[in-house]
C-alpha cells in the first residue's frame, strides 16, 4: 500500500506528534555539529574612516578656491588616482596582505582582489539641496580586526596625500598657465598701447581733448587774420600816396607841396597802431593789451581830430625843409619799408589762411576722427581689465601655491578615524546561529516525514476509508493510557 504525503496542516501536526523523535534527535545533532563547526568558518571584518568635506580656511578675498568643481568631482577625481594602486604595493608588503594569493599570482591581480575589499562611499548634504557631498566614508575588509584597522588607516592617508598632491599640481598648473596668459596680455596691451600713440601722433589736431583748443585757435586766427588783412589795406594805401608824392617830386613840381611832417600826436598814433597790430597776431581782441592800445588810438584820434589847424606860416617855414634831395631819400625809404612791411604782411596773410583751413579741416574731421580713437580706447580699457584680472588670478594662485594648501587650503579632513571592528563582518553570528538551527530542524522533519511516509501503518478511520475504499462501521476513540502503558494498571481496577 502507497501512502500519500502529509496534505494538510493537521497532517503536518499529527506526524510531528508521531515521529517527534524522529525530528528532535537528528535536529538536534545536526545544530550541535553545527555550532561546533562555526568557529572554524572564515571570518573577515570591516574597519571605517569618514572624512569630512571642508571648505578652505583662508579667507576667498586672500585666497580662492583652485578646486575644479565641487565636491563630489573632486572625489571621483581622487578615488579614481588612488584606485589606480600606485600605493597598494607598499600597503601589501607591509600588512602582509593576501600571503597565499601572492604566493600563485602577480602584483596586479593582488591589487586587483585588495579593490573589491575596498568600498568609498559618499555622505550627501542634506541641507546643500543641490547634490553636494558632506563627507565620505572609506572602509576595507581584511582577515583580522587588527588589520582592517591599519589598512583603512593607510589607505586614508593614501587619500589624504592624493589631495594635497592634486591640489598641489592644480595650483602649479594654474599658475604656470595664468602667467603664460598674462604674458601674452602684457604684449597685446602694450601693442594696443604703441597703437594709440601712434594715432595720436598723425591726428595731434583732431583729437577730442583738442576740440576746446581748435575752436580757441580758429577764433584767434581770424582775429590775426583780419588784424593783418586791415593793416596790409592801410599800408598799400600809404604805398600808394607815398609813390604818389614821389612822383610829383621827381617830375619836378615845385607848385605842389609835400606832406608837413608827422606831429607828435601823429607819431605816437603810429606806433599805438603798430603795437596793436603785433598783438593782434599774438592775443586776442579781449586781451587787456589789446583793449588798453584800442583806447589809447582811440583817444590820439580825437585829440588829432580837435587839435587846431597848422597856419600858412608854418607851412611857409617848412616848406623849405621838404625841398631838395632829403626829401626824396626820406620818401623812397618810406617806400622801401613800406613795401617790405607789405611783403611781410602778405606772406603772413598766407600763412594766417592756411592755418585756419587747417585748424577748420581739423574741426570738421572730429567726428570720425573721435569715432576711431574711442574705438581704440575701449579696446585698450577692455585689455586693461583683462589684464588686471589675470594679475590678481595669477597672485592667488601663487598664494595658493606657497602656502601649499596644506592648513590653509585643505579640502578634505578626517572625521572619524578608523575604527577597530568588534563584531566580524561576514559571516553574521546571528544569522549563521539562525541558519545552523533551521538547517537542524528541517532535516529533523525530513527524517520524520520519510519515516512517516514509509511507514503502512493506519492511524485514523479517515486513513482506513481512503486506503481500502471501504465504508468504516465502528471506531474505536483512542486511548490516551494506551500509550505509556497503564492499561493494565486500569484493567486490574476493574
Amino acid at each position: 500500500m502507497e501512502r500519500k504525503p502529509p496534505s494538510s496542516l493537521g497532517d503536518i501536526v499529527s506526524v510531528i506528534q508521531r515521529r517527534k523523535y524522529w525530528l528532535i534527535i537528528p535536529s538536534v545533532i545536526l545544530i550541535a555539529v553545527g555550532v561546533a563547526l562555526i568557529p572554524l568558518v572564515p571570518r573577515t571584518y570591516k574597519s571605517t574612516a569618514t572624512i569630512m568635506v571642508t571648505a578652505q580656511r583662508m579667507p576667498s578675498v586672500y585666497v580662492k578656491s583652485n578646486g575644479g568643481g565641487d565636491g563630489t568631482t573632486r572625489l571621483e577625481e581622487i578615488n579614481l588616482q588612488v584606485m589606480k594602486g600606485t600605493g597598494f604595493p607598499e600597503i601589501i608588503e607591509k600588512y602582509n596582505l593576501y600571503p597565499k594569493l601572492r604566493k600563485k599570482a602577480s602584483m596586479t591581480r593582488v591589487i586587483a582582489v585588495m579593490r573589491k575589499d575596498i568600498s568609498v562611499d559618499e555622505v550627501p548634504d542634506a541641507e546643500d539641496g543641490r547634490g553636494g557631498v558632506l563627507a565620505f566614508t572609506i572602509s576595507y575588509t581584511g582577515a583580522t580586526p587588527q588589520q582592517a584597522q591599519e589598512v583603512t588607516k593607510a589607505l586614508t592617508e593614501l587619500f589624504m596625500d592624493e589631495n594635497l598632491r592634486e591640489g598641489r599640481e592644480r595650483a602649479e598648473g594654474a599658475y604656470a598657465f595664468l602667467t603664460s596668459q598674462l604674458n601674452a596680455a602684457a604684449e597685446r596691451l602694450t601693442a594696443q598701447q604703441a597703437k594709440i600713440q601712434a594715432f595720436k601722433m598723425s591726428h595731434l589736431d583732431s583729437l577730442p581733448e583738442q576740440a576746446q583748443a581748435n575752436m580757441q585757435m580758429i577764433s584767434q586766427t581770424q582775429a590775426a587774420l583780419q588784424t593783418n588783412e586791415d593793416a596790409l589795406t592801410q599800408a598799400s594805401q600809404q604805398r600808394v600816396y607815398l609813390q604818389s608824392v614821389l612822383n610829383v617830386k621827381q617830375n619836378g613840381d615845385q607848385g605842389i607841396s609835400a606832406p608837413a611832417p608827422a606831429s607828435p600826436l601823429e607819431v605816437e598814433l603810429a606806433q599805438k597802431q603798430q603795437e596793436l597790430r603785433a598783438d593782434l597776431l599774438k592775443y586776442t581782441p579781449l586781451y587787456p593789451d589789446v583793449v588798453r592800445l584800442k583806447h589809447d588810438i582811440a583817444v590820439l584820434k580825437n585829440e588829432i581830430k580837435n587839435a587846431p589847424p597848422a597856419t600858412s606860416s608854418t607851412f611857409v617855414e617848412q616848406t623849405p625843409q621838404l625841398t631838395g634831395p632829403s626829401i626824396n631819400d626820406q620818401l623812397r625809404s618810406q617806400l622801401i619799408a613800406l613795401n617790405v612791411d607789405i611783403k611781410a604782411r602778405q606772406a603772413r596773410q598766407q600763412q594766417l589762411e592756411q592755418r585756419l583751413a587747417h585748424l577748420q579741416g581739423s574741426v570738421g574731421g572730429l567726428p570720425a576722427v573721435q569715432t576711431q580713437f574711442a574705438a581704440l580706447n575701449s579696446d585698450y580699457e577692455e585689455m586693461q581689465k583683462n589684464y588686471n584680472a589675470l594679475l590678481e588670478q595669477q597672485q592667488e594662485a601663487a598664494m595658493v601655491t606657497a602656502l601649499g594648501q596644506r592648513d590653509q587650503a585643505q579640502q578634505f579632513a578626517v572625521a572619524e578615524p578608523a575604527n577597530l571592528p568588534v563584531l566580524p563582518f561576514t559571516p553574521n553570528p546571528l544569522l549563521l546561529n539562525m541558519a545552523v538551527v533551521l538547517l537542524g530542524l528541517l532535516v529533523g522533519f525530513i527524517c520524520a516525514l520519510v519515516v512517516e511516509v514509509g511507514d503502512d501503518t493506519m492511524h485514523d478511520s479517515d486513513e482506513v476509508a481512503a486506503y481500502l475504499k471501504l465504508p468504516v462501521m465502528v471506531a474505536l476513540p483512542k486511548c490516551s493510557k494506551l500509550a505509556d502503558g497503564t492499561w493494565g494498571a486500569a484493567t486490574l481496577k476493574s
